[in-house]
């Protein structure tokens, strides 16, 4: 194994990707560095911050968790509460704002670009933190040390380099290449702004997903005034259950030194404790959040053939039913379902071809021997992020891979890494010792690990070791 136990301060720290999880990282290193460190944050989209999840415009895009418990920093549970109440009644803002609160996703992202700023104000002597503009290609290693690469031939020099990546767009509705990807009737990205820009109000549009982005895009069309009919396609035809504000917490029902080492096991857990909740009056929503605190360790318990069979039989499940729509955004889903203006269908596509003035659509309807022909004058792809990086064909993932120091986890469900973040080399024979990663990248690794609440957490400590490092280099004078 890499020996390495001591980073150069002087070379500083490069961080790749400036949404939320790199930016916190760079938060943290500011708000607990005591010895002159820079830190280089590299985003190709400014301002950092907000990356692709809080980038959005629309007041109808909400937070899926309620503000009171969005803060960005641990230890501070309040704190993205409290700075949104203190700007109740600015432009935009709401005139009062509670802590139950389900807010627009754009607040969070000017939350976060002011924690960024504050942090550089505050940062001590010598701490300092630049924001890079630009795309990295690659990572050229030399003895002196890891080096980032922009597209623009800058050279970064660093000792020490974290990958905040994000999440990946999401696959093709059909996993082979088509025609029909290249036209004017197809949109792969319903995250960009101008997504619904040439779609007119009578249009009816096939969304091929039914999780939390077809949601947005569904609630979106709505606040736009669509008078067509939206369908929205997923495999097992589920959709995220609506959260219920006020539930009392629930007590975890899990032994903590014997959690399930099975997937089935842990589902009929899982299903004998909400039936007991139920027969006392509690919700299965209480029961379910109930395991945030252990579920990365449940994961962890699991073999990668158990995770495996937890993702082919119970991911669908398990995210529509963990992953809640505030009620806003549930009672206008429901609305437009009962209006007809929404309709869910449980299926796969088989096929997709312009016709005429529009899209065909063959969908294989589950569990039947039948079809269901559709005529819509757009498909949007609304299949949910990706953390399979490997595959992803960006000139950093592949000049990174081409040299062995990423590869994926048995899974494919993220770069192949320790928990706290380390990055193995290629093949998982040891840590690369001077990457490092957060949040989506380490899916394999424990699976939650996408939200704030646990992207704060990995944030903070990734910050404390980094400064460790440095602290031993300049120890040894490096």
């Amino acid at each position: 194994m890499t020996d390495f136990s001591a980073i150069d301060p002087a070379r500083g720290i490069a961080i790749i990707g400036g949404g939320c999880a790199g930016t916190l990282v760079a938060v943290q290193v500011l708000r607990q560095a005591a010895a002159p460190v820079r830190v280089r944050l590299i985003e190709r989209r400014p301002p950092p911050g907000p990356g692709i999840a809080y980038a959005t415009d629309r007041n109808e895009h909400r937070l899926n968790v309620a503000a009171g418990r969005m803060s960005a920093l641990p230890g501070q549970p309040s704190h993205f509460y409290e700075w949104a109440r203190a700007r109740a009644g600015h432009l935009g803002f709401p005139d009062a704002i509670a802590a139950d609160d389900y807010l627009p996703r754009w607040m969070y992202g000017q939350y976060l670009e002011q924690l960024l700023v504050e942090a550089r104000a505050s940062a001590r002597p010598g701490v300092e933190a630049e924001v890079v503009l630009g795309e990295a290609v690659d990572i050229a290693v030399s003895p002196g040390g890891p080096a980032v690469i922009l597209a623009d031939g800058r050279r970064l020099d660093a000792a020490a380099v974290v990958l905040a990546l994000g999440v990946l767009p999401g696959e093709y509705p059909i996993r082979r290449p088509l025609p029909f990807y290249r036209s004017a009737r197809y949109l792969h990205s319903p995250l960009l702004r101008t997504s619904l820009a040439h779609v007119a109000r009578g249009d009816d549009l096939l969304i091929v997903g039914a999780g939390l982005t077809a949601v947005d895009l569904i609630v979106q069309c709505s606040e736009l005034g669509s008078r067509g009919t939206l369908h929205a396609l997923s495999r097992h035809g589920l959709r995220p259950q609506p959260h219920r504000p006020g539930l009392p917490p629930y007590p975890l029902f899990l032994d903590k030194e014997r959690l399930p080492r099975t997937a089935r096991a842990a589902l009929q857990a899982v299903r004998r404790e909400v039936g007991r909740a139920a027969g006392a009056g509690a919700d299965w929503r209480a029961v379910i959040d109930s395991l945030r605190p252990v579920s990365q360790d449940l994961w962890r318990e699991f073999s990668w053939e158990e995770r495996a069979r937890f993702l082919r039989h119970l991911r669908p499940y398990w995210e529509a039913h963990r992953h809640r729509l505030p009620p806003q955004t549930a009672a206008i889903v429901a609305r437009m379902e009962a209006e007809g203006r929404l309709r869910f269908h449980a299926g796969r596509l088989v096929s997709l071809r312009e016709q005429g003035d529009g899209a065909a659509a063959l969908i294989k309807v589950r569990g039947r021997e039948e079809f269901l022909a559709l005529r819509v004058a757009k498909v949007i792809n609304c299949t949910g992020p990706r953390t399979d990086y490997s595959k992803y064909q960006h000139p950093l993932l592949v000049n990174l891979l081409a040299a062995g120091l990423i590869g994926h986890d048995p899974l494919a469900l993220g770069l192949d890494a320790l928990p706290g973040g380390e990055v193995l080399r290629y093949g998982g024979a040891s840590p690369v010792g001077w990457l490092f990663t957060l949040g989506a990248a380490l899916k394999g690794a424990l699976w939650e690990t996408t939200a704030v609440a646990e992207i704060r957490c990995q944030a903070e400590a990734l910050a404390g070791r980094l400064l460790g490092l440095a602290a031993r280099g300049r120890e040894m004078g490096k």
